[in-house]
């Protein structure tokens, strides 16, 4: 993992790197204060929805990343099998295994038929990434608002 820490505006750039059993991935995320105060995660090209759903559903709430924590803990030490905490945007899934962050959108069906060629944008709607990747990323977003916050 890689970090990198800038000043004027306040950011932290992450680069992870992450194994499974075949793929060598890389999910960057950095976290910003934008000229407003307001802070915030951008995330790399196909995982949008995570730095999407740290900007709406978690925004700095320090008891709900204590919580999604103590969660994430249960899950590794096989307390728990699985979670689903529906938000106000988005619906987060975990399991020991993986993280998905799905819009609530997503779940809405469309009846009207659509040309056949068309394909539907969905990248700032639906990411996954490993338990592992997800917790750090909490980590250092907590970090980052103990820090950052007025």
């Amino acid at each position: 993992m890689l970090v990198h820490f800038f000043r004027e505006p306040c950011s932290l750039a992450v680069n992870y790197a992450s194994n499974d059993n075949e793929h060598r991935y890389y999910m960057d995320y950095e976290y910003t204060i934008d000229e407003f105060g307001k802070l915030s995660a951008q995330f790399s090209i196909g995982y949008e929805a995570m730095g999407l759903w740290f900007n709406e559903e978690i925004e700095s709430n320090q008891a709900l990343m204590s919580d999604l924590l103590d969660r994430i803990d249960q899950l590794e030490q096989g307390q728990r099998s699985d979670l689903l905490i529906e938000g106000k945007e988005f619906q987060l899934r975990l399991n020991r295994d993986g993280v998905e962050v799905r819009a609530l959108a997503l779940g809405v069906e469309v009846y009207e038929e659509l040309p056949e060629s068309t394909n539907l944008y969905d990248q700032e709607s639906y990411s996954e990434c490993g338990l592992q990747d997800f917790k750090q990323a909490v980590l250092m977003w907590q970090e980052f608002v103990l820090t950052h916050k007025r």
